[in-house]
């Protein structure tokens, strides 16, 4: 597989609209992020209006030092899904999957999932064994999709407390779990 773009081909998805966006996957490209992405994925990831907004500059570094272990989803020649992760310092078998998110146009057809495959099946992450992230309680929405991850990996799953309420200025954001998938 080329590690610079890649199309995905579900034929599942083929032909489906969702939000006025004929879903046809073949057209949806993942691909290595350049720094020149991240101010879409800034702009993706407030629009979702659930993801944390991080600052454009800490996007444009993700895109531009860790692109090895991001990708973006793009159709039309705009970004409809992201994932930003790295690998642990202390353990570099295991991928720390920072946010993933994907257009509410295009939500529902695993794109998500997608981007976090297409990253394991890169040479830069061939010795990757687990999955690590960090997720509040009150979203379903990713604890859906780590869980699915782990099926397809036929991997364990699992979650424990991480980051508590305490730990976040001014009580505006709940606790963060720690969530592994693996080994794979």
């Amino acid at each position: 597989m080329n590690e610079e773009t890649s199309q995905a081909t579900d034929n599942e998805s083929t032909g489906r609209t969702r939000g006025g966006i004929a879903m046809n996957q073949d057209t949806i490209n993942f691909r290595l992020p350049e720094a020149r992405d991240g101010k879409q994925i800034w702009q993706l990831v407030k629009n979702t209006g659930v993801l944390d907004l991080n600052s454009v500059y800490c996007y444009l570094l993700l895109c531009d030092h860790f692109r090895n272990t991001c990708g973006v989803a793009e159709m039309n020649g705009e970004i409809v899904g992201f994932v930003t992760a790295y690998l642990l310092p202390t353990d570099k078998t295991t991928l720390f999957v920072w946010q993933v998110g994907t257009d509410a146009a295009v939500r529902g057809h695993g794109i998500a999932r997608k981007l976090i495959m297409e990253l394991l099946e890169r040479d830069y992450c061939k010795n990757v064994t687990k999955i690590q992230c960090t997720i509040s309680p009150s979203n379903k929405a990713s604890l859906a999709l780590f869980n699915s991850l782990a099926k397809h990996l036929q991997a364990d799953f699992s979650r424990q407390d991480y980051y508590g309420k305490s730990l976040f200025p001014e009580g505006g954001h709940e606790q963060e779990d720690l969530i592994v998938v693996g080994p794979f």
